[in-house]
């Protein structure tokens, strides 16, 4: 898949998902959530990462984006988030 077709993917999940995230649209998300995904080697040395671990990683750098002052919606919203678009991520070997 295409860097393209893989933030297609994961904006319509983000659209079509019942989220508390309504106040951003999922084609804004969509690039910082592959964004952060493919840059997390860089930040984590760990030689053999955890799905956990990337999970957690992602969530944070979705909230710390798009809430950076105050966080308005819970850790765990985001977590959740987190670990649908993990799935597709991790199919699209990017």
């Amino acid at each position: 898949m295409t860097r393209s077709d893989v933030e297609k993917a994961l904006a319509a999940t983000i659209d079509t998902t019942d989220w508390e995230f309504r106040l951003w649209p999922g084609v804004d998300m969509a690039p910082i959530a592959y964004r952060r995904w493919v840059s997390f080697s860089r930040r984590h040395k760990t030689k053999r990462p955890m799905m956990e671990d990337r999970v957690l990683d992602l969530s944070k750098g979705m909230q710390a984006h798009f809430e950076p002052d105050i966080p308005n919606t819970s850790m765990s919203a985001w977590l959740n988030l987190a670990r649908v678009l993990a799935e597709i991520l991790a199919k699209s070997d990017c």
